[in-house]
């Protein structure tokens, strides 16, 4: 028993040993650069790459507001080199660098406009090989130069890249206007029967690239980082833009909705000018193919509940036939954001809706002829949405009333 134990604690030492002994690829940390954000763009025929690497001399790089550190030293440094290959511009930044990068805290990844006209499949394949590469990166498109947007400062977050990450997941949890996707994501749309992605697009707000740390000590910065519109790419390749609204619509058509607020005129008869506003705290989307006669009909059911923020009007809450009416124009004004969102979305004649999946789900026989027809693009140009929203207001805030209505008459 006791040589058992014996042999139990050896096999238990040999195999820590193996733990502690390290590995063939280790590297001390101060070898390293660590990359917070990547940028790629194409020109004159060359990956044209830009990497932002955290400064270890600039204090705290937490992404909180101040800490520590000195405030004159950025909180990182950019690299910028070309190659005809991805990974020989990698390479070259050791040219001009005492660290080796190291890519596996990597948080975003920007895409200039021109590269993803081209085509951004290397660049996937580069993401899903490499093994320090982050596969869950965030990724967004430019219709600038990508490597201006790692130049910009920000406020409250000395990590820019971190900051960008979490505004675009506050973004997705309060508004729902883009819907934020990693690379791993977006291989996988690529790679469906839809073949297509919507990548937000990230831009500067103003003229100037605020770079220099005394730049952020103003209380309001004449530029910064936005979200813009939304980038369809299909065959990994950009095909055009969709206007804010445009992927508001997708959003619900997506059931990418978590929350969001909507805007409406509370007395569309007197006046179509929004007035009174619902903050949606749940949404849910189902989508359903029907073929009908020769073509597709999408029965999209959206149904979605929240509380009324704000009403101009000089209605009377306590009415319930009031707050029936005020859904009966919150459905109609969904209805109407969707229906101009799948116009737009069929002009750039690409499945960013990923009805493709829908019906390779629902129906695969039949999706199995579109395939060997090889004829989708046509099936999809015919296909017609049939959205149907059900809205309910379960609360409508402190006051049974607006204030309009308590005004004297």
């Amino acid at each position: 028993m006791r040589h058992q134990a014996g042999r139990r604690f050896l096999l238990i030492v040999s195999l820590l040993s193996l733990l502690i002994s390290g590995c063939w690829d280790d590297r001390e940390l101060n070898e390293l650069g660590i990359v917070s954000g990547s940028s790629y763009d194409w020109k004159d025929n060359q990956w044209c790459t830009t990497y932002q690497v955290i400064n270890p001399s600039s204090g705290s790089n937490n992404t909180g507001g101040s800490s520590g550190g000195s405030t004159s030293s950025p909180p990182f440094l950019i690299y910028s080199a070309k190659g005809n290959t991805i990974m020989q511009a990698v390479e070259r930044t050791n040219l001009t660098s005492t660290r080796q990068l190291f890519f596996s805290q990597n948080r975003i990844t920007v895409l200039g406009e021109a590269l993803a006209k081209r085509g951004i499949g290397q660049l996937i394949d580069f993401f899903l090989r490499k093994p320090d590469a982050r596969q869950t990166v965030y990724v967004f498109i430019t219709e600038e130069e990508a490597g201006l947007i790692l130049s910009q400062l920000m406020q409250l977050n000395r990590n820019q890249s971190a900051g960008i990450q979490l505004m675009i997941e506050q973004e997705a949890r309060l508004t729902s206007y883009y819907p934020g996707i990693q690379m791993v994501e977006l291989a996988r749309q690529l790679d469906s029967e839809s073949a297509s992605a919507a990548v937000p697009e990230i831009t500067l707000s103003g003229n100037k690239v605020m770079d220099r740390t005394s730049d952020i000590t103003q209380t309001d910065l004449p530029t910064r980082i936005t979200f813009g519109r939304l980038a369809v790419l299909k065959e990994d390749c950009f095909v055009g833009w969709l206007s804010q609204a445009e992927a508001y619509g997708l959003s619900f058509m997506t059931d990418k909705i978590k929350m969001s607020n909507i805007s409406f005129p509370s007395k569309p008869q007197k006046s179509d000018k929004d007035d009174a506003s619902i903050s949606l705290l749940h949404s849910s989307t189902a989508v359903r193919p029907i073929w009908e006669n020769d073509h597709y009909v999408m029965d999209i059911d959206i149904k979605a509940d929240g509380t009324l923020t704000e009403v101009g009007s000089n209605l009377k809450l306590e009415n319930e036939a009031a707050i029936r009416q005020l859904e009966r124009y919150i459905e109609r004004n969904i209805i109407e954001i969707v229906e101009a969102s799948w116009r737009s979305v069929k002009k750039l004649n690409a499945d960013v809706t990923g009805f493709a999946v829908s019906i390779h789900r629902h129906h695969p026989k039949q999706w199995k002829r579109i395939k060997h027809e090889n004829n989708w693009d046509t099936v999809f140009q015919n296909i017609q949405i049939r959205p149907h929203v059900k809205v309910k207001i379960k609360q409508i805030g402190l006051n049974s009333n607006s204030y309009k209505s308590l005004e004297k008459q």
